[in-house]
């Protein structure tokens, strides 16, 4: 999910949350995510049980997905260095298939 950003969006209901294993992109999702603040004010899930952010995943610190039957949920706020590492990948990936 990546379009809501503020606590008063949501893209999904709390039984997606409930039934998912939620990972975020940042911290600032725990605080500032709608579905993830409403859920912590609703008992649906609270902070700890979010699965990890983006770095632990990539490092290997925190498991994604532990079996193909497990419904994922990665919420995403938004950040400026993905937006600049994206858009570096897609000039670098023009540049060279250009010639």
């Amino acid at each position: 999910m990546v379009g809501s950003f503020t606590v008063i969006m949501k893209e999904c209901d709390d039984e997606a949350i409930r039934r998912g294993r939620v990972n975020i992109d940042n911290e600032a999702a725990l605080v500032e995510a709608g579905e993830l603040v409403g859920a912590f004010e609703r008992g649906v899930i609270g902070k700890e049980d979010v699965g990890g952010n983006l770095v632990e995943l990539i490092k290997g610190k925190k498991v994604g997905r532990s079996s193909s039957q497990e419904i994922t949920i990665f919420k995403s706020i938004g950040s400026a260095v993905v937006d600049i590492l994206t858009a570096q990948l897609v000039y670098e990936t023009y540049v060279k298939n250009k010639s």
